[in-house]
């Protein structure tokens, strides 16, 4: 604590409120007669922290601003952390608390070999005012420090950055999960990932809910730390991001029974939001900073910046594979293990799979949702559960994809089988199955459609462009080990597919891995025929 000149001496701005408590100063004007009024504090009040006494100049004071009461955060290496709102009405102990929670995460933080934070130099974080120019116009909320993701995306893609922070806000304070509990599972999601940033946020989280950093800390060390309470919460959280598709149904029928039908469905929809963000930030490089705004920015983007409904690509005519390719890819340990006639057992296993939670009907989801997501009926499951059980949630995650592919579309095939890579890499068989019926709505006929998978599930993929394989294996890092991933990964994106088209692919392979914990999640039953073929038909038939 540092003491300067007084704020409300006897004889200068006096308050009433003082003389009433019997606190009457007048202004020293030695620096002996400030030094006296300072021990006097110090006698009366034994401060548990130390008092120190600015000159009678108050370089101090003039330098941070403090009258007439400030609170700061000063690192390890003399920088300033944090800096409080200007007393009384900024003073806040509270933002005090989080802040020295963040700046001690920050030094017991051990970043990963080979993690940097820059992934591209065309990946640098913009200035806030001059992102704030990318994004579509607000209809409400304050204009204040974005996070360092959206400073990144907003060059290339600056309509699905507003609708990210958008979805975040949801997440964040729309669940109908309690706030503390819902922290927490972030919290062990970001942990299982190995993603320092999410630890972060949820950490900020944490401490709004009324936790505290020893919480944090006690989550961290594992399931023997954690309480009966909240112990079968935290562990679906481990398994929906380590093991999603191994999940045993008793224990999501037990979370079911304990939360409900609405609670136990925003986990799942959390879980695949957390594993959707951590591997944002990883992908981009992205490292937590004590200047980091770790609150969800609470505004409103106008409308029409976001893409509502959902976009199907027109059928045509794609390239053969490569009869003299080179395989480029390094080997990865059992890939080959499951055969692509194994795999297509497994879908048929999945169209019998009895799974988690009831299918709302359309006419049951059309209720919950606004307008501009009823324009045209849906049979797909993945759709109906989500929005039928958690439209809050679910409502932002479709707007943010299909924004994105308003603003960046993309070879249909080329996405599809990177999302198979994704789905093969942690066996999710309902995602698996929506792969290829989308493959035959993007053009591809069986026969074509087989004959790209079976290579896909081989360790030879020379049939693939350079291109394609660098993606691929890009795929599968950022879904099984995204704690691994080098700025050297990401620039080999930039190089084969050119900047824009990297930043989409890999936002569409981030999008891949929220896709796959809901399905596994919930444990989806495939649909028997192809629901995307009809809706896909009538939408290319209005564009002509």
């Amino acid at each position: 604590m540092v003491y300067v000149r007084e704020a409300h001496p006897s004889d200068g701005w006096k308050m009433e409120s003082n003389t009433k408590v019997g606190v009457e100063v007048a202004q020293p004007q030695t620096f002996e007669q400030r030094s006296q009024v300072a021990n006097a504090f110090c006698t009366k009040l034994n401060p548990n922290i130390p008092v120190v006494i600015d000159e009678l100049s108050d370089p101090v004071g003039h330098a941070y601003s403090g009258m007439p009461a400030r609170l700061y955060v000063i690192d390890r290496q003399g920088k300033v952390a944090f800096k409080s709102g200007r007393g009384p009405f900024g003073f806040s102990p509270p933002e005090l608390e989080q802040a020295l929670a963040m700046s001690l995460m920050d030094q017991q933080t051990t970043v990963p070999s080979g993690t940097t934070s820059v992934t591209s130099p065309t990946l640098v974080p913009m200035d806030t005012e001059e992102a704030w120019k990318l994004l579509p116009k607000t209809l409400e909320g304050k204009q204040g420090p974005l996070p360092k993701w959206a400073r990144v995306m907003v060059r290339h893609l600056p309509r699905t950055t507003a609708a990210m922070l958008q979805l975040d806000y949801a997440q964040r304070t729309k669940s109908p999960l309690e706030p503390l509990l819902r922290a927490k599972m972030r919290f062990v999601i970001a942990q299982s990932n190995r993603c320092e940033y999410g630890k972060a946020i949820a950490l900020a989280d944490i401490l709004s809910a009324g936790g505290s950093l020893d919480d944090a800390k006690r989550i961290a060390l594992g399931s023997s730390a954690w309480s009966d309470e909240e112990k079968e919460a935290l562990r679906f959280a481990e398994e929906l991001t380590l093991n999603a598709s191994l999940m045993d149904d008793a224990h999501f029928e037990s979370l079911r029974t304990r939360y409900g039908d609405n609670g136990v469905a925003a986990m799942v929809l959390l879980g695949a939001y957390g594993n959707f963000q951590d591997r944002v930030v990883a992908g981009l490089g992205v490292l937590p900073d004590s200047d980091e705004p770790t609150r969800p920015l609470d505004i409103r983007f106008v409308p029409e910046a976001f893409q509502t409904q959902p976009i199907f690509p027109e059928s045509k005519p794609h390239e053969n594979l490569l009869a003299d390719g080179l395989d480029i890819v390094k080997d990865d340990g059992d890939w080959s293990s499951i055969s692509y006639e194994q795999h297509s057992d497994r879908l048929e296993a999945q169209k019998k799979r009895k799974q988690r939670l009831p299918t709302p009907s359309w006419e049951e989801v059309s209720k919950k949702l606004p307008p501009s997501l009823t324009a045209r009926p849906t049979r797909i499951v993945w759709n109906l559960v989500c929005m039928g059980y958690v439209p809050e949630l679910a409502a932002p995650w479709s707007m943010t994809t299909r924004t994105m592919w308003a603003e960046a579309p993309q070879d249909r095939v080329f996405e599809e089988l990177l999302f198979w890579v994704q789905t093969r890499s942690i066996q999710c068989n309902y995602c698996m199955g929506h792969c290829e019926m989308l493959l035959e709505v993007a053009g591809l006929s069986p026969s074509e459609i087989s004959e790209r998978l079976k290579v896909l599930a081989s360790n030879d993929w020379s049939p693939f462009s350079e291109k394609e394989q660098v993606a691929f294996a890009y795929a599968r890092k950022l879904t099984l080990t995204p704690w691994e991933l080098t700025p050297q990964d990401y620039q080999a994106l930039e190089r084969h597919l050119g900047k824009k088209e990297a930043l989409a692919t890999f936002f569409w392979l981030c999008r891949g891995l929220y896709m796959t914990r809901v399905s596994d999640g919930f444990q989806l039953q495939l649909e028997s025929d192809n629901v995307f073929a009809d809706f896909a038909t009538s939408t290319n038939s209005s564009k002509k």
